[in-house]
Formats: structure tokens, sequence, C-alpha cells
């Protein structure tokens, strides 16, 4: 199906800063839209805030909801490293059209995952008129992506979920785009737009003007206190090696006495940012507000791009304490640690879609926005075919910034702290196209959420921050409340926080910053893919893609198998038989992974028959690499003894590496940089795992050999952004495996 262009104009020399919100009060009050989508651009102009963008909304959309329990969940801990894995049921979703101003239900449909059900929806979209600039083209769909929808994009169950029936998520087919090139100065219509150019010259002129703020509220929020506590319930998690990073999040509700609208031009005004946006939908009662700086995705022309945000700080009350601030915040080896962990999970995320060896780390910047600062990354990659957009939104959502890492664990402890489900924040709004390969998402941070209950506005506001071993309790707390502030006074003229009146309201910059390392990259080490074939064992790290993508690119064909089983009596040494009979491995790496090695049964059940040297193929003992978890799964079933590290955890920090020129460090420089993450460590030596490395500082094994057997472990992470020689290592495996 293709739709023509209908009443299509250009406007040039548009003066007015912000003429999209008047161009959409038109729309309102003119043409009669009820259902609304803004996604709204501000700050400085640059690649990633040239555009806003309305869609014209056709009259057909989707509605996702949350299915109705089957009560097969199970009480776990995941801050004792216990998680569901058991399915969820299925995502529910209503296709609806609309009909003289209303909305009815043509069809349900079910999907086991959030890939399948976009799938499913991109068979409705056409093709029409592209814009060259945007890329933009009537007949996607744009709308809302909640972050619970994230129980369909991870292999876990959660306690906390939405109300039975709960909407979770909404998507309308787009029939038409007016677009604001902010840098050319110019607004476009593409497809049906029902305004005509006068129309809306007269429109932008009329531009309604934030009226005051609303009135002071009570807002029910989480005590200081309680967020402290819970802030040191995560960093014990992460010292007994469960988790590596959370994102945990504050919540603030209370009654709303004015229109959202008006907040969201408060909002507008006072924290303009790149991928702002506005969604009403009247009939569902839903209304969201978001002020975000932060995109999760971008795909065109087959590029995806990612630019995650970690690392916060507020700004200063002058420009020499705003100075010093930025250098604070570029030097914090705390935020430094949490922001590189995060450009390991998001190459990790985009490498299971991406061409291996197209993954990279592009740009790494400081943002200045008017009340605090970020340290944002882009991360970048090809598809590969035959991924397309469902495929590519599943493997990145939600997003990495706002979960933690592993993702798995991390969203499990966030649901089990935070007691109940997130709603649209830290999900994604915005636009996707299948069918033109087109994907434009942000992350709904500094958002509110307004649900309208019988008449009354109920407005929900989250903030948070990411939370690793060196985190500061009381810094965290106020992070949150730094980041919550701007959108309080905006919808309800309060302050985030009792210890300050306001924060300091600065220009906007941006930043570029060096990056100290370029990552694992491919040397020219002769490639026989036919002659490497490696199974990759995975422990439900957040890396494991990484590691995937560095032995591609170093000439290996690669299979990864779960290190887990639901089923408890399940014979692993029969399943270890069949895939070593149905793959015929050169070669095996036991990936990382949250927890002890004990968590994983297929994981130890392997190592058992490694280490009694009865993985063997046709041509002898099969090469094996244990990585982090790998490594203490090996060592401790050799006998080692496996402890907390006596230092503390060292997540997404690089540590001098020295070694004995044996086993896989033969032929290398006898010291190197190598990322850590791990929380355990090997104490002592076992039977017949020889220790080859040690971190230089301490004397930490970070490295070990068996005495006669093809069998090695390291206790850091090769493949990291920050290992800028780990690709010797690896080449020094795969000579093995050939």
């Amino acid at each position: 199906m293709q739709n023509g262009s209908i009443n299509s104009f250009k406007i040039g020399d548009i003066s007015a800063t912000d003429p999209m919100l008047g161009i959409l009060e038109g729309l309102r009050t003119i043409a009669g839209q009820k259902d609304e989508l803004l996604f709204h651009s501000g700050g400085p102009i640059g690649k990633s805030s040239r555009f806003s963008m309305i869609p014209i909304l056709d009259g057909l959309r989707v509605v996702f909801h949350q299915p109705p329990s089957d009560s097969k969940s199970i009480d776990a801990n995941p801050l004792r490293g216990e998680i569901d894995l058991h399915p969820t049921p299925p995502l529910k979703l209503k296709i609806q059209h609309r009909s003289e101003g209303n909305w009815t239900t043509k069809c349900e449909e079910s999907h086991e995952t959030l890939e399948l059900a976009l799938r499913s929806i991109s068979e409705l979209e056409f093709l029409g008129e592209v814009d060259p600039s945007s890329g933009l083209s009537p007949g996607g769909f744009a709308g809302v992506l909640g972050y619970d929808l994230g129980q369909w994009t991870n292999p876990i169950r959660l306690k906390n979920t939405p109300r039975d029936h709960e909407v979770l998520g909404i998507l309308w087919r787009t029939k038409g785009w007016v677009i604001h090139d902010r840098e050319h100065h110019s607004i476009t219509s593409l497809g049906d737009f029902p305004l005509s150019k006068d129309q809306v010259s007269d429109c932008i002129a009329r531009t309604s003007k934030p009226t005051k703020m609303g009135t002071h509220s009570e807002l029910e929020t989480e005590d200081r206190e309680d967020h402290k506590r819970k802030i040191l319930e995560i960093i014990r998690a992460i010292e007994e090696g469960h988790v590596y990073q959370v994102n945990y999040g504050r919540n603030w509700t209370g009654s709303l006495d004015q229109d959202p609208w008006n907040c969201f031009l408060n909002l507008a005004n006072s924290n303009p940012a790149p991928y702002s946006a506005w969604m009403s939908s009247p009939d569902l009662g839903w209304t969201i507000v978001s002020s975000s700086p932060e995109q999760l995705l971008c795909l065109r022309d087959g590029d995806i791009t990612t630019s995650p945000i970690k690392g916060t700080a507020p700004r200063g009350d002058s420009v020499t304490n705003d100075e010093r601030t930025k250098e604070d915040l570029k030097q914090s080896k705390k935020d430094l640690a949490e922001h590189m962990m995060l450009v390991d999970l998001e190459k990790h995320d985009l490498s299971s879609v991406c061409i291996p060896g197209s993954v990279e780390w592009r740009d790494f910047r400081l943002e200045s926005h008017p009340n605090v600062h970020h340290l944002v990354s882009e991360i970048g990659g090809t598809i590969q075919p035959p991924f397309d957009a469902p495929s590519v939104i599943s493997s990145l959502f939600p997003g990495g910034s706002i979960t933690g890492c592993p993702k798995v664990m991390s969203m499990a402890i966030i649901n089990y702290l935070e007691h109940r489900p997130r709603g649209a924040w830290t999900g994604s709004i915005g636009h996707i196209h299948n069918l033109n390969n087109l994907v434009d998402l942000n992350i709904m941070i500094r958002t509110m959420e307004v649900v309208d209950k019988v008449g009354i506005k109920i407005g929900r506001v989250m903030a948070g921050g990411g939370i690793v071993h060196s985190s500061i309790p009381e810094i965290e707390a106020q992070e949150a409340e730094w980041k919550a502030d701007a959108i309080l006074r905006a919808a309800w003229d309060i302050s985030a926080s009792t210890l300050m009146d306001s924060l300091p309201r600065m220009e906007i910059s941006y930043q570029p910053l060096i990056r100290k390392s370029e990552g694992c990259r491919a040397s020219n080490v002769e490639r026989k893919s036919e002659f490497r074939k490696i199974i990759l064992i995975d422990n439900m790290d957040s890396f494991t893609h990484n590691i995937r993508d560095a032995l591609v690119r170093l000439g290996s064909d690669v299979i990864i198998l779960k290190g887990w089983s639901l089923e408890p009596d399940e014979n692993v040494r029969a399943w270890v038989s069949e895939i070593i009979d149905s793959h015929s491995p050169t070669g095996l790496v036991i990936g990382p992974g949250p927890s002890r090695p004990e968590s994983y049964n297929r994981t130890t059940a392997l190592v058992d028959l490694v280490l009694k040297g009865d993985l063997r193929s046709s041509n002898g003992h099969i090469p094996t690499l244990g990585v982090c978890l790998g490594h203490q799964a090996i060592c401790l079933a050799d006998g080692s003894s496996l402890l907390k590290s006596p230092n503390g955890p060292i997540h997404g920090s690089p540590v001098e590496v020295e070694n004995d020129s044996t086993g896989l460090f033969s032929d290398l420089p006898q010291t190197q940089s190598l990322m850590r993450y791990n929380s355990l460590i090997v104490t002592a030596p076992g039977h017949n795992m020889i220790p080859n490395a040690w971190e230089k500082k301490s004397g930490l094994i970070m490295g070990t050999r068996h005495r006669y057997l093809p069998v090695h472990g390291i206790q850091f992470h090769p493949e990291s952004a920050g290992s800028p020689d780990g690709t010797a290592i690896i080449e020094n495996f795969l000579k093995l495996c050939n």
C-alpha cells in the first residue's frame, strides 16, 4: 500500500524558537486531533537535535497489555543471586481502528517476545514518500514502549508486575509528518496533513506560552534514608558478585492540578533537551511529559547507534565552579568505571545484531545540560541481515544505562527493591518503520507519567542513578534529586530536595573527550574459520556477545549455548555429549557471569568433564578457556578457594597485570593493562591449575593454566573496550584451536 502526498508544503525562514508547539495546538483545536505525539528537540543544534517532528496519526493503533498472571512465579531474592527464569506469559496486544472518533478493537494477538510482536505489527506498515533530510516516511508506527515491556526482551520473570490488562505501550500508524528543520529554519509536511500552509503559519504565530507552574502539592516519595538503605543492599550484592551495577529509581507521586500540556511547555522552556517528547491518549487516560537528553537507538541506512549516558554531576553556581565540577566529573574514577561498564554492555547488545567487527566506540563527550553535566558515549555498528528493526529494538530494550549490568540480574534487583513496575519511565518513545529499516527511540528519563483516574490526574516521576561498589549512598540519593528537580518544578513548583532551593541553570554545551582505548581489535592473524568452531557458554552475562565478536573477527565460527538449564534433573553429561557430537567444536570458551559458578548447572558439569580430560574430539582434548566466572568455575572444580576479593570488587576499571610468559601469555609483554569485572577471586592454587598472571599492585591471581591439558583461565576481560592488548591473548588461545 502506498500513500501519496496530500497537502504537502515547505515553509522557510521560520524565526520562532519552538514552532512545533503551536502546530500541535493547531492540530488539537483546528483539526480536532485527540491522540497526540510530539518529538521535540531543544538546546544546541546538532545531529541528535536537528529535527523536531509531529506524526499525523492514522486511524489504526496497537495497544500492548499486561497478560493475566498464571501464578507460576517463584519467590526469589536476586540480592542473593536468585532469579526466576521461567517464561513470562505471552504479551497481549490489541489492534484497534478509529471510527467516528472512537477506538474499536478489531483483533487481539499474543506473542512470546516483544520482537515477534513488533514484527507482526510491521506487517501493517506502508511506504510513502521519504524526506531526504530526516529520512522520515509515512506508513510506519510511532508511540511509546513502556519499561515493563522488558519482560519480553530478557529471559527473566519479575515478581512486581503491572496489574492484569494494564496498558504497557501504544503505537499509532502514521499517515503523515510535519518536520521542523532547526538548522535550516524550515517546516516541511509529508503525506496526509490536515492543515494548510496558511493555517500552519498562523498556529506558529499564536504558540502558547507556559503559564505559572502548578501549585505546591504533597508528593508521596521514598524517604531519603530508605533510599540510602537500598543502595547499601545493592553494594552488598555487588560485593557478593551477584551484580556489577544497578540503576535504582525513586518515585515522586501526587495529584496534578494543571493541564499536563502546561507542564510540557514549562519543561521545554526550563530544561530543553534533544529527545523531549509529549504523548497524550485521552481515552486511555495516559499522558507522558518527557525532557530526555538520552537516545536509546537510531537505525538508518543499516547503521545502528546508541548514545548512553552514565556519569552525572550538578552544575556549578558560577562559571568557575561549573568548570571545576566538569573537571571533577572527567577525573572521577567511580563515574569513569561506571561509564566504561556501560560502553562494554552496549557493545554487547549491538554485537548480537551487527556484522562482527563493525561495532565501535565512536564518540565520548561531556554534555552540559541546564542543571547537570553528563558523560555520554556513542557506540555504533552495521546491522547484519536477516536482523531487522524489531530485532534491533529487542536487543537493546530497555537501555543498559537505566538497568545496570549484567542486565538480567540488575532488572531482577530493580524490580525487587522498587517494589512496583516502572511504567513509562526508562522505557522509550519514538518511531519505527521496519519497511524502511528506520528506528529512532529515546530513553524516557526526566519524565512524568500522568494517569487520569475518574477525572483526577495523578502524576508520577522517577529518577535514580547507577549504583556501583564505590557509590556513596548520600551522594547517590542527592543525584536522584538533581535529576528529578526540573520536572517536579515544572509540574508542582516544588524542589526534589529539602536540602536545596534550586539547582543552578546554566547554558547547554558539548565537550568531546579522549577515549583511552579503542578496545579489542583484530590483528593480522591468519583466518581459518573452517578449522575453528568455538562453543561459547553464556552464563547470563552482558558481555557474552563482545567475546563472540572478538572470536569471529579473529576467524572463528561461534555457537552460543546456555550454561544453565531449568530442568533440575537434566542429564548434563548427555547434553555435553550431544553438543560435542552435533557441533564438533575445536575450542570451548566458558564465559563470564554474575554470582558464583554453582549457579550454572551446565557450566559446572562441563568443567568437571574438562578437568577429568573427558572433553575430547577426534583431534584430542578440546582447548578450553574460562573467562572470569568461567575461570573461577575451572579453578573451583580443581580445588582452589573462591572468596570475596580482599581489596573489594573492581568493575569497569583496567589494572596492570603481570605474567610469567607461559600459557596464553607466551610471546607477550610481561605487563599489560586489562579490564577487570569481578567481586570474587581465586585465592589459592588447586591441584593442576597453575597461576601464571597476577595483578601487579595486589598480587591477586589473574590467570591460570593447566599442568598438562590445554585448559586456561583469566580473571579479566580481554575483549573489553578497556583492554587495548587483549586481542593477543585471544589469538594465543585460538592458535590452540586450529
